[in-house]
């Protein structure tokens, strides 16, 4: 990949990759919803915080490359 160029290949993967961490984030805010046991708790905040920074990566290079991310609407 080139800083600050993406290849409309790259772009589609990062937007898949986008896509596909907010399915995850909303499995993990159902996870914490039932749960209660604080261990898992804290497992699954840690997997959502974790999920955030890749989100913020992957928004990153997409405006890096002057691409913003519109999310999709469900």
């Amino acid at each position: 990949m080139h800083m600050g160029k993406l290849t409309e290949a790259e772009k589609l993967a990062i937007e898949e990759q986008l896509r596909a961490e907010d399915i995850c984030a909303k499995k993990v805010q159902l996870y914490m919803s039932v749960s209660r046991d604080p261990a898992v708790q804290a497992i699954l905040q840690q997997t959502a915080e974790k999920g955030q920074r890749h989100v913020s990566t992957l928004q990153g290079l997409l405006q890096d490359a002057g691409m913003p991310y519109a999310k999709a609407q469900h």
